[in-house]
């Protein structure tokens, strides 16, 4: 197991996590991310799940 992860969506650097405990902490490293700064996530798996849903809602935010 790492200790920090980086969370790429569609080859964008969304975030970085770093293990506090069993948990990751998101850091955002693109301002499109920076609502997920700080949020504690259960595995990184759900860190990027997180981070392609609220790109996602971006995205449609953007098409309408």
């Amino acid at each position: 197991m790492f200790d920090a992860y980086v969370v790429e969506i569609e080859e964008t650097a969304a975030g970085i996590l770093i293990r506090s405990g069993r948990a990751f902490v998101f850091h955002a490293v693109e301002n499109m991310f920076s609502a997920l700064e700080g949020v504690t996530f259960p595995s990184a798996a759900a860190a990027e799940l997180a981070a392609r849903r609220l790109m996602r809602g971006r995205k449609r935010a953007i098409a309408e």
